[in-house]
């Protein structure tokens, strides 16, 4: 984004320690921000899952009524089929009555209004029948209608259970998406956790690296420290034995001097010249040191 671009090319013009200072205030924005964002992104999963559940509430309930709806006109049809029943038994009771009655009054009338009177029942035994079969046929259609409605509530049914069933199919394939989503999200923050660590061990290793060459570099310095004192009292050791050989050089002269004032005068024979002589003490390495300090 553009803002972290700008953020950056800010920072680089800062002094080192507040860089580092701004970068990590960077970071945890970024982070406050992520989670601002992961936590409504779950507050709207939560209200996509509460809404589908209502509205598959709002569906089952449709469905039982619509089932109580059809069980309802169901229950009315039948009523309607046997009313339809006892008006056809009712009508066949009053028509065998009426036949009956015009039968007893045909065989009143003798031979001659019996024939008329068969030929009457026969017509109306036919017409009879014509509407008992009408009846029946009528029974029979509302039979089959009443089993294919019934066919098609179950049909509607089963392909209600097959949305169902396809629904909550995506629901889960939805879900298992959702949950493998989640999984790589945490594989990346684990592998960015486990890089952050590595650069912290390595941070951690070069700064030991450091502290362990600043300590070899203060043990060089006191190596060369003692060294040098050790030196400093060679030198003081060795000053200290020329002070006490110089100083036994010369007890021993003073030795030779007295000795030489308590023997007799005489005149000396030529010899050479000994270290006691004045005239070559000069020439001595030990009298060279005393002129040359």
């Amino acid at each position: 984004m553009m803002w972290r671009r700008q953020s950056t090319d800010g920072i680089q013009q800062l002094p080192e320690e507040r860089k580092a200072l701004a970068e990590r205030y960077t970071i945890d924005a970024e982070e406050a921000v992520r989670r601002e964002q992961l936590a409504a992104a779950t507050a709207a999963r939560e209200a996509e899952e509460q809404a589908r559940r209502d509205a598959e509430a709002e569906l089952e309930w449709k469905a039982a009524a619509e089932e109580a709806r059809r069980a309802a006109e169901a229950e009315e049809q039948a009523r309607r089929a046997a009313e339809a029943e006892r008006r056809r038994k009712a009508a066949e009771e009053q028509a065998r009555r009426e036949a009956e009655e015009e039968a007893r009054r045909l065989a009143d009338a003798e031979e001659r209004a019996r024939l008329a009177a068969e030929a009457e029942e026969a017509r109306r035994a036919a017409q009879a029948e014509l509407e008992r079969k009408a009846a029946e046929e009528q029974a029979r259609r509302a039979a089959e209608e009443e089993a294919r409605r019934a066919a098609e509530a179950e049909e509607q049914a089963r392909r209600a259970a097959e949305e169902e069933a396809r629904r909550a199919a995506q629901a889960e394939e939805e879900a298992r998406r959702a949950a493998e989503a989640e999984l790589e999200r945490k594989a990346a923050e684990e592998q960015a956790r486990r890089a952050a660590e590595e650069e912290a061990r390595r941070a951690t290793e070069a700064e030991e690296q450091a502290r362990r060459a600043a300590e070899a570099e203060r043990q060089q310095e006191a190596v060369e420290e003692q060294a040098r004192r050790a030196a400093e009292e060679e030198a003081r050791r060795t000053a200290e034995a020329e002070a006490e050989e110089r100083r036994a050089a010369e007890a021993q002269l003073e030795r030779e001097v007295a000795a030489e004032d308590a023997e007799p005068m005489a005149e000396p024979e030529p010899e050479p010249a000994l270290v006691s002589e004045p005239g070559t003490n000069s020439e001595l390495p030990i009298y060279r040191w005393f002129d040359g300090k």
